[in-house]
């Protein structure tokens, strides 16, 4: 039996937990804000060690969620879902079960995939609720992964341009970790925009056919941190800069894909001492927020549209880095700045409710 409580976490306005064992269903599903318009948020199915790590690893989601959002003016607010199951758990029953807690929340929460979900799992929940992105059919966006990793490259650009006076990324010696959906297409636009290239991935046979295809040197995941390279580009999961990992780094700039960078909000002004540029993640990260927000647009979606959008990352985080050089400010505290300005004065509120039975 499908069973929902509400857990009452202060600064967020609703989280859920909900458990189904006939379906081996456990998730929590964290709406942190909608002043700019519905949360949207992608599913993440994980083995935690428990419900704790999971609720904390949900709450930081989502809220940065909402600071993605409101940065990348979508018309969209903060929120996200985790799945509390092995990979191997993961099945139709298991979904629609999730697709039917997705409905629950009658439209304030919008699913979409993250890591260990896809667009053919979304298709699946599609079946129990409405209120689903990032699917693949000829309305909509499909898998927005090309879109963040085009962003988190202009990003690096940026970060090019503030450093040496150009965006070419020419023999610039950049560590990639994680090659992923995202990560994966990264090294390729990096490879073509000759970049030098030092790979690292948990995923040992991957990694080898990846420095292969790229001619990139590779380095374990243990080491990562301290790759001496020019800008260190994260792109699995969360927490890598921290008071161990920043003592290690030897790197100019740090720009990539991954969520929750920052261990702590005090690390990215750490970073600063340390001269070590930092690219604010929600907002390098936003090309797959901006996709699937685009095909919420009342002309339908347009791919176009969505790209343009995604290459004004560009602009932004160099205003970000001006106004951190000039204040002497971390990027990090500008970066929240600016989110929290849009929330405050409705920048980028949406205007025209949803259709989601397009």
């Amino acid at each position: 039996m499908l069973t929902i409580k509400e857990l009452h976490i202060q600064g967020f306005k609703k989280v859920i937990e909900a458990t189904d064992p006939e379906t081996k269903l456990h998730c929590i599903i964290a709406i942190h804000n909608t002043d700019l318009g519905p949360a949207l948020g992608g599913a993440r199915i994980r083995s935690y060690h428990d419900k704790e790590e999971a609720l904390q690893d949900v709450l930081r989601l989502s809220r940065a969620m909402t600071y993605k959002s409101a940065v990348a003016e979508s018309g969209l607010g903060g929120g996200k879902s985790v799945l509390i199951a092995q990979p191997s758990d993961k099945s139709e029953k298991l979904l629609l079960s999730f697709g039917k807690v997705v409905d629950s929340l009658k439209g304030d929460y919008i699913v979409a995939e993250d890591i260990g979900t896809s667009p053919e799992d979304m298709a699946i929940i599609r079946r129990a609720t409405p209120y689903v992105a990032a699917l693949v059919n000829e309305k909509s966006s499909g898998d927005p992964s090309r879109f963040t990793a085009w962003g988190v490259y202009r990003g690096i650009q940026a970060v090019a341009k503030t450093l040496w006076g150009s965006p070419s990324l020419a023999n610039k010696v950049i560590a990639l970790q994680g090659l992923g959906s995202v990560g994966g297409k990264l090294a390729n636009i990096l490879f073509w925009e000759g970049a030098q290239l030092i790979l690292s991935d948990i995923d040992e046979k991957k990694l080898h056919n990846q420095a292969l295809l790229y001619g990139a040197q590779t380095i374990p995941a243990d080491n990562f941190n301290s790759a001496q390279c020019d800008i260190l580009s994260p792109c699995a999961l969360g927490g890598i800069i921290n008071d161990e990992t920043i003592a290690k780094m030897r790197c100019k700039a740090v720009a990539g894909g991954a969520n929750n960078q920052l261990l702590l909000p005090s690390h990215g002004r750490k970073l600063m001492e340390k001269g070590i540029l930092y690219a604010p993640d929600y907002i390098i990260n936003s090309g797959g927020i901006i996709n699937a927000a685009a095909e919420f647009d009342p002309n339908g979606y347009n791919p176009v549209v969505a790209r343009d959008k995604v290459n004004h990352l560009y602009d932004i985080l160099l205003q970000v880095f001006d106004i951190a050089k000039k204040e002497n400010r971390p990027t990090s505290d500008i970066a929240d700045d600016l989110a929290e300005y849009n929330l405050l004065h409705g920048v980028g509120k949406r205007a025209v409710p949803i259709n989601f039975r397009r």
